[in-house]
């Protein structure tokens, strides 16, 4: 009775030990491909930032125009993009896009929408059927069902006339003698990758001497405190107000630290950026 006692006793031990190991070895595969996870996360974060302008001033040669951004992302892999480019002597694109989702999904989808809008440059000279094209691109086999909101403008360096389209996006903000004015816009068109045929309209605006445009993401009016209030667009408007001295490049970083500043160490549920484009702003050095 005692021997089968003990062999039972054995028994069991035995087979706690090989669960036991069998957890072990369970547990670090679960190590290993999270490693692997938050390496490929990591990858495709460092190509998202390569694919956003990072070379400060932008445009050297023009000594009236300054543009500026930035953004503070979250720690996965969020779905802000910016991008501003030189169309011609006298034209300067510029994009501020969200795509709704977050991962390495919405990381293609964002790739594919700059891919698209680059096509597009050299194709059309409106910019509203530049962005109704793109709208049929995405839209065309988006099996994830991804979506953005964009805007995107194409100023003239010699006039400081922008045109834009305003797809689903956060209206920016005119700061004109020191305050923001509102920006006559069209209504907002649709926004990029959910139904084709759909038409988008543009609109116009003249930036004068001294005047500041700001793009953001509503990753920042949507930013909480640690008492769950929301950062807002009222905020948002009062601090670019206080921003009136300051160039394109200080006016992103006092935005960024008002932000750090509402938000004391809480995380951001999505990338907040900012993209500020003044008119004969200061030259940085």
């Amino acid at each position: 009775m005692e021997n089968d006692i003990k062999k039972e006793a054995g028994t069991e031990a035995d087979r706690i030990r090989s669960e036991n190991e069998a957890l072990r070895d369970r547990i670090k595969a679960l190590e290993e491909e999270n490693e692997h996870l938050k390496s490929e996360v990591g990858m495709a974060t460092r190509m998202k930032f390569h694919l956003m302008p990072n070379v400060y001033p932008a445009f050297p040669d023009i000594p009236n125009f300054d543009i500026y951004a930035d953004m503070v992302a979250i720690r996965q892999l969020g779905g802000d993009y910016y991008d501003f480019y030189r169309l011609d002597n006298d034209h300067i694109g510029i994009v501020v896009a969200d795509i709704f989702d977050g991962g390495t999904a919405a990381a293609l989808f964002m790739v594919a929408f700059k891919l698209y809008m680059t096509s597009q440059q050299w194709i059309d000279d409106d910019i509203a059927d530049k962005i109704r094209n793109v709208n049929e691109s995405l839209c065309f086999e988006n099996t994830d069902n991804l979506s953005l909101s964009a805007w995107y403008g194409e100023y003239e360096i010699s006039t400081g006339t922008l045109v834009a389209v305003n797809a689903g996006h956060e209206p920016p903000l005119l700061l004109h003698d020191g305050k923001v004015v509102p920006i006559p816009e069209e209504k907002i068109s649709y926004l990029i990758g959910v139904i084709g045929g759909v038409k988008y309209t543009s609109y116009e605006v003249k930036l004068s001497d001294g005047d500041k445009l700001l793009l953001y993401t509503d990753g920042v009016t949507l930013a909480r405190s640690d008492k769950g209030e929301m950062f807002g667009r009222e905020h948002l408007v009062s601090t670019f107000e206080n921003s009136r001295n300051s160039d394109s490049e200080e006016t992103v970083g006092l935005l960024e630290r008002e932000l750090s500043t509402f938000i004391k160490g809480c995380e951001l549920s999505e990338d907040a950026t900012f993209l500020c484009i003044s008119k004969k702003g200061r030259v940085r050095s």
